[in-house]
């Protein structure tokens, strides 16, 4: 059980034309940020896929009740108040992102590149989406 969340950087598409190698610079700097507003807040950042990153906040072993029947198990978070808190830190973890980000000064010469002013209409810096969703999934290596 865990709170996943899922951020995304806008206008990825755009940014790689214009950016070319210099794209992973870029990436680069923005999840900086992004995992250190994870790790803070008491999550863990979980993949990077391009432009997006999955993170997740886990709960104890202790904050879960598993009821098995026959059929199935069904897992439940166990309502307290470092359940709550968890909750509230992935909110504020997300919330310090776009705070960081707006007013980062390493992102700023994103903000005033010509390039992207015109490939981008408006374009007034780098802009991230967002989701959080709470639920269980199963976590291991893949591959060798």
């Amino acid at each position: 059980m865990a709170i996943f969340g899922f951020c995304d950087i806008r206008n990825f598409t755009d940014a790689t034309e214009v950016l070319e190698a210099d794209v992973m610079v870029f990436v680069n700097e923005i999840a900086a940020i992004c995992h250190k507003e994870v790790y803070e807040h008491l999550g863990s950042p979980n993949k990077n896929v391009g432009d997006a990153f999955l993170l997740v906040w886990k709960f104890r072993q202790e904050d879960i009740n598993v009821t098995e029947t026959e059929e199935q198990a069904i897992l439940e978070l166990i309502p307290s108040s470092r359940a709550s808190q968890i909750a509230d830190l992935a909110v504020l973890s997300f919330i310090k992102m776009v705070a960081e980000i707006t007013r980062s000064e390493t992102l700023q010469k994103y903000k005033n590149n010509k390039l992207l002013k015109q490939r981008i209409p408006n374009y007034l810096g780098v802009k991230m989406g967002f989701g959080l969703h709470f639920g269980w999934a199963i976590e291991g290596p893949i591959g060798s």
